[in-house]
């Protein structure tokens, strides 16, 4: 008889594996389409292409350093297979492609509970809660604010540029430091919890911006903290429009997608 784990745990390969499969398919779907009303595609990547990178900050001709097995594969590998997807469109059908190779972004109406370090963090000392940390909190990472990135992407596809760019904030912060300071901005009495470090969690990541400078005239301009702040406001009204509908939001233990676990 089987049991209700080894169910559990196919079901869970499966919708990985289906998502990932689904994912490809709407692809193609999308590039047959804008071959067909001449139409340019827009692929938003993500920096997760680079892996856990050995090569640190991370331009576009850096190739990654990515786990094809790893608990992150699927999310990873897919993102790798839908730029190879657009640029063999690009080549074979003529389709016009950009291609966003997006770093950590933030902002208000962020869900509250995506389970993304961000969010977490906020509802977390918002609520008086121990703000959770991954190992050491030594993992670095680079948050932009989600106004420049809709710049980044309306300049991108405004440009002639048809290789992958870089859009991200190269301001590098530590998730530990990062945790510090939304304490410092809520004005809360948290504690940081010390967790056990996921799996093939990126120890490094920050983005070489120099081709979105240079070719799209592009750079990041709201400051890491008047980001914050706006969503740490946002969130404190849903916060409380929420305890008036009598729902609290938990906050996740962490974001958990494509079977990872992850500072992101």
């Amino acid at each position: 008889m089987v049991s209700k784990a080894l169910l559990r745990l196919v079901s869970a390969v499966n919708r990985r594996r289906m998502k990932l499969l689904l994912g490809i398919a709407l692809l193609a779907y999308v590039a047959w389409l804008a071959k067909r009303v001449g139409a340019r595609l827009l692929l938003a990547s993500t920096s997760e292409v680079y892996g856990d990178p050995e090569v640190h900050p991370q331009s576009e001709d850096y190739w990654g350093h990515v786990n094809p097995i790893g608990p992150r594969a699927c999310y990873d590998e897919g993102k790798r297979v839908a730029e190879t997807m657009c640029y063999a469109y690009m080549k074979q059908e003529g389709v016009e492609v950009r291609v966003a190779r997006i770093f950590n972004t933030f902002g208000p109406r962020m869900h509250m509970n995506d389970g993304r370090v961000v969010s977490n963090f906020i509802l977390q000392a918002l609520q008086g809660e121990p703000l959770t940390v991954y190992g050491s909190g030594s993992q670095t990472r680079a948050f932009q604010y989600v106004s420049d990135l809709v710049n980044g992407l309306v300049a991108l596809m405004n440009s002639n540029v048809s290789s992958p760019v870089n859009l991200g904030n190269p301001e590098e912060h530590t998730i530990l430091e990062f945790a510090q300071l939304i304490k410092n901005l809520v004005g809360s009495g948290s504690e940081i919890q010390f967790l056990s470090e996921a799996q093939d969690d990126p120890q490094k990541r920050k983005p070489d911006i120099k081709k979105a400078k240079l070719m799209l005239g592009w750079e990041p301009v709201v400051p890491l903290e008047e980001g914050l702040n706006k969503a740490i406001h946002y969130f404190r009204k849903e916060l409380e429009y929420q305890a008036n509908n009598q729902y609290i939001p938990k906050p996740k233990p962490a974001r958990i997608k494509k079977g990872r676990t992850r500072h992101s």
